[in-house]
Parts: structure tokens; C-alpha cells; sequence
């Protein structure tokens, strides 16, 4: 499946196989969540549908905060082709979520599934190799019935070294790293593909920014550092021109 941004799909490889799980990794507000709608909304463009969990913002607010960048998820709710549940992981257990899932793709058309965040879902099964017990079943699951699955994962920090509250990056088939960095007095966003096990994919680095929708930019070839936050300029200055 793709996104229909041509430099988002470049850096992919030319998409994520249907079927497969990929983890978002980054620091809070990020982009995470705006890139799991990108892949959504691609979907239900194509023809299928979709079903979201969110666990960490209320669904009134996600529909106001989404719909001024390109993403009219109520209006997607309405027409039966995606289905967003908001979860209390203080009232859920574990059992509860993976039969809700599990229900989820009982309409054969439900071939897209975000799990929006694992913190959120973390808080209701505090030992992380519950966690993990729990995500490699639901995933198995999901991968078995061709339904491609996005989780969201919160790192703690914002720039520098980061820290996962929890390691599940070993049970994706893709890990899609989500970044801020400093660039002439100004907070910038990028992304890269650290891992793909279903084929080929972009080594670079892109700069991406949150403007009418999701927008992606070049590869960054022109300085280094950009995942440590602070990057280097190597050569030509207008490499770092602030985008448009």
C-alpha cells in the first residue's frame, strides 16, 4: 500500500506490502499520528477500509485538530469506511482490546488497522513482555488476514537521544523514525526507514512538514545529524532553506 506522496512512496521503496505491521517511532507531536492518516486515507481512497484505536486523545478533538489538514475523518466515519473506537486503557484489559480488534476485521474490506498509541495501550498491562506477548498475537493475527497494521510508539525526549518506553521494533516488518531538528532558527521535521523486511527502501533521510496535508520533501545529502537533533551543514547553504 502506498501513501500518494510521491517522496513519502520513494523513501518506502514503492510502498508497505499489504499485510504487514509497521511501528511509527518518535517524540511526541512529531507527526505520528499524521502519518498513520496518510496511509488510512489513501486506503479508503483506493477502496477499502479502515479501523483506528485511539487510546491518548479524545475523538472530538482528533476530528477538529486532522480536518484543517486534509483529513475529514468524520466525514470518512460517516460513509461506513473507517471506524475509530477511543479506548480507556484505566477500564481495558488486554483481553478486551484484542477481541475488539479481532471484531474489527470481521468485515473482510478492513484491510488497514492504527493502533494510536501503545503507550496508551502499555498503561493497562504495565509488564512490558505482557505487552509484547499480547502485540505479537494481535499482530499474527492481523498479518494472516492481508490487514496491514500502524502502531504508533511515543519516545520520551524531543531532541537528542530518545528512549522507547518499550522495545517492539523487533516485531514490525517496518520502522518508520519520525525526528525534530534545528535548522536556521527554526524546529524542522524528518523522517527515515530504518528497517523493511518485505523489500528495498530509501537509506536517506527526508525532510517532511504538516502544511494542507502531509508533505515530503528531497533527501537530506547536503549535512549529517539530523537524528541526533543538531545537524551539520556540509555544503551549500540553501540546502536547509526553510520549506515552502
Amino acid at each position: 500500500m502506498i501513501t500518494g506522496i510521491p517522496g513519502f512512496d520513494a523513501l518506502l521503496g514503492g510502498g508497505i506490502e499489504q499485510g504487514s505491521s509497521t511501528v511509527l517511532l518518535g517524540p511526541a507531536g512529531a507527526g505520528k499520528s499524521i502519518v498513520a492518516l496518510q496511509f488510512v486515507t489513501e486506503a479508503i481512497r483506493a477502496g477499502g477500509k479502515a479501523a483506528m484505536f485511539i487510546f491518548d486523545e479524545e475523538i472530538g478533538l482528533l476530528f477538529e485538530r486532522t480536518k484543517p489538514l486534509g483529513f475529514d475523518l468524520e466525514a470518512m466515519g460517516e460513509s461506513g469506511k473507517l471506524m475509530i473506537t477511543q479506548l480507556d486503557a484505566a477500564e481495558l484489559s488486554p483481553g478486551e482490546f484484542a477481541y475488539k480488534v479481532r471484531e474489527s476485521v470481521r468485515d473482510r474490506a478492513v484491510k488497514t488497522v492504527v493502533i494510536d498509541s501503545l503507550n496508551g495501550y502499555q498503561a493497562s498491562m504495565p509488564q512490558e513482555n505482557s505487552l509484547i506477548l499480547h502485540m505479537h498475537e494481535i499482530l499474527q493475527f492481523l498479518n494472516r488476514h492481508g490487514v496491514s497494521t500502524f502502531l504508533t510508539v511515543a519516545q520520551q525526549g524531543m531532541m537528542g537521544e530518545m528512549k522507547s518506553p518499550m522495545d517492539i521494533t523487533y516485531l514490525a516488518d517496518s520502522v518508520i523514525m519520525l525526528r525534530f531538528f534545528e535548522a536556521r532558527g527554526s524546529i524542522r521535521r524528518a523522517l527515515s526507514i530504518v528497517k523493511k523486511r518485505t523489500g528495498r527502501h530509501e537509506d536517506t533521510i527526508r525532510e517532511f512538514w504538516i502544511k494542507d496535508g502531509l508533505n515530503v520533501g528531497e533527501p537530506l545529502v547536503d549535512f549529517q545529524g539530523v537524528l541526533r537533533g543538531v545537524p551539520l551543514l556540509l555544503a551549500d547553504p540553501a540546502a536547509l532553506a526553510p520549506a515552502k
